[in-house]
């Protein structure tokens, strides 16, 4: 008996430091933000975010956080890797070559300056390394020296890079996050695809330019579709944007570095010397830039945040809420194609606060606050079968006087400023903030 009662204390003891392990495998940083968020949001984060959160332990942040401030200092290889952020070209060299702004689709083709996502015969392609340094795992290729890429190997729902039961390929899977991107070597042994999950047939990721962050600047109008309210109706079929998120894969930076970045030209370039030295982080950092320095419309009030405490501390602030509702489209399911709404409803807030993701070396948003704003959650179903596909947020900008007369949408809508109001789509990336007395 007291064999068997020692067992069972051993037993317990042995399962309780396991879940205690488990519960504590979020990194110092990301546990920290994952905190923040539920000490002032309601409902629970979404996915798309989770993957988002910083894999830094605490001494290399406190470190780095010495060390952001200073002139000389600029993110190398190791601190992007450390930080799991997009800053240089070449440790990135796969990904900015496939979401090239001025590719109209995600293939490595058989140019040979361009990325393949397989490991090939040659013993010195793409091959799979875990790192020496703790919950991270490494992908190097062996031929471009600093290219390395970093992922949280504990975190529960952050991408991880597999080695294929094919001898000769590698693939990417995102693990545990239902509908995201997964990246699949071919059987064509020049080419390279990326196939969002679970959408048959698609095999093309459409990279759209950056979301115009003042609605002063076209939306990229090849990518997001524009409609008027009165298209909200039970029965109609209407098309979903793609709903993938166009850009590669950064983590939160900690609030103590992030807060002390400045969103100019110098001081990016200073501590991101490597996103300027190629077309596309070049290009659509400086569109950031400028669109987060531009004035604000008239009713407007925007930020573009640097970390995601600094989002939340925005919207509650903007709202004058003491907590939080964020609300995000469903998944990325029926992207690109014509669905039916089953039914919608409005959300029942007075003001909201959108964000959508922009372009830096870090995950960022631009989040804004315009009056006269309506936000509608969408239930899409297949337009043969009646099956639940998607719940899709929209939002609707009501009041469009302040717009300038040139705008794309007032064309391709038939309609003048002030006119009439304008809606669109919510990517997966994208998030709504209400306060918690909404309706939703």
């Amino acid at each position: 008996m007291a064999t068997s009662y020692w067992f069972m204390f051993f037993l317990l003891s042995v399962l309780s430091l396991f879940a205690a392990s488990t519960c504590n495998s979020i990194p110092y940083v990301g546990s920290n933000q994952l905190k923040f968020w539920k000490e002032n949001v309601v409902n629970e984060m979404p996915q798309a975010l989770v993957s988002k959160l910083s894999p830094m332990n605490m001494i290399d942040s406190k470190y780095y956080t010495s060390l952001v401030s200073k002139k000389a200092f600029s993110f190398d290889a190791q601190s992007c890797l450390l930080a799991d952020i997009f800053c240089t070209f070449e440790t990135n060299a796969q990904t900015s070559k496939i979401l090239n702004i001025d590719s109209k689709t995600l293939y490595a083709t058989r140019t040979l300056d361009q990325a393949k996502v397989y490991a090939s015969k040659l013993p010195n392609q793409a091959k799979v390394y875990p790192s020496k340094i703790p919950n991270q795992a490494k992908v190097y290729v062996t031929r471009i020296p600093d290219q390395a890429k970093v992922y949280a190997s504990k975190l529960p729902n952050q991408a991880k890079v597999y080695p294929s039961k094919i001898p000769n390929q590698a693939k990417v899977y995102a693990t545990r996050i239902p509908d995201q991107a997964k990246v699949y070597a071919s059987k064509l042994p020049n080419q390279a695809k990326v196939y969002p999950s679970k959408i048959p047939n698609q095999a093309k990721v459409h990279a759209s330019k950056i979301f115009a962050t003042s609605h002063s600047d076209s939306h990229h109008l090849g990518e997001v579709s524009f409609f008027r309210v009165s298209t909200l109706k039970p029965g109609n079929t209407i098309h979903l944007d793609n709903l993938v998120n166009p850009f590669p894969h950064r983590s939160f930076l900690p609030s103590q570095i992030a807060s002390k970045i400045s969103i100019n030209s110098n001081h990016l370039q200073n501590l991101f010397p490597q996103t300027f030295t190629s077309p596309f982080t070049k290009d659509t950092t400086k569109t950031t830039i400028l669109n987060c320095n531009a004035p604000t419309l008239k009713g407007e009030v925007k930020t573009c945040a640097k970390s995601l405490e600094e989002m939340i501390e925005f919207s509650k602030t903007t709202l004058k809420q003491n907590h939080l509702i964020s609300l995000t489209t469903e998944s990325i399911q029926g992207s690109g194609q014509k669905l039916k709404i089953e039914k919608f409803h409005k959300i029942n807030s007075q003001k909201s606060v959108s964000c959508h993701e922009i372009f830096l070396p870090f995950a960022t948003y631009f989040c804004h606050l315009l009056s006269s704003t309506n936000i509608y959650a969408v239930e899409l179903v297949d337009l043969n079968t009646n099956v639940h596909v998607n719940t899709a947020m929209v939002v609707c900008h009501m009041d469009t006087s302040s717009w300038p007369a040139d705008h794309p949408v007032f064309k391709k809508l038939n309609f003048s400023p002030g006119k009439g109001e304008v809606c669109h789509w919510m990517s997966q990336a994208d998030l709504v903030w209400v306060g918690d007395d909404a309706h939703a």
